[in-house]
């Protein structure tokens, strides 16, 4: 889901690219959720760069990152991610407009 910043802050620029929003995800995998109600909140790019394919293992992500990220989270037991990208969303004047469709197909 996309929200926007309460306020504009510069210090946040580098993460939102002058949108003044951030993205947030509900990973499905519960390992991760769990790790998520440990640590809190984690900032992380997605698993491409803008309009690159997704990476499907942790391999091909680290190809694309060389070094700029801190860990991975591992796929279960190393097997190649499949299936669709994630649905974003974003509500804008209280509708829910579907920025890119993915996975979850939602009613509206």
């Amino acid at each position: 889901m996309i929200l926007p910043l309460a306020k504009p802050n510069e210090k946040l620029a580098y993460l939102h690219r002058g949108t003044d929003t951030l993205a947030f995800r509900l990973p499905a995998n519960v390992s991760l959720r769990n790790l998520l109600k440990k640590t809190g909140p984690l900032i992380a790019p997605s698993a491409n760069p803008e309009g690159q394919k997704p990476a499907r293992t942790a391999a091909a992500a680290k190809k694309y990152f060389c070094g700029q990220i801190d860990f991975y989270f591992p796929t279960a037991g190393g097997r190649r991610l499949a299936g669709p990208s994630s649905t974003l969303v974003a509500i804008q004047a209280g509708k829910i407009i579907v920025v890119r469709p993915g996975a979850v197909k939602l009613p509206i």
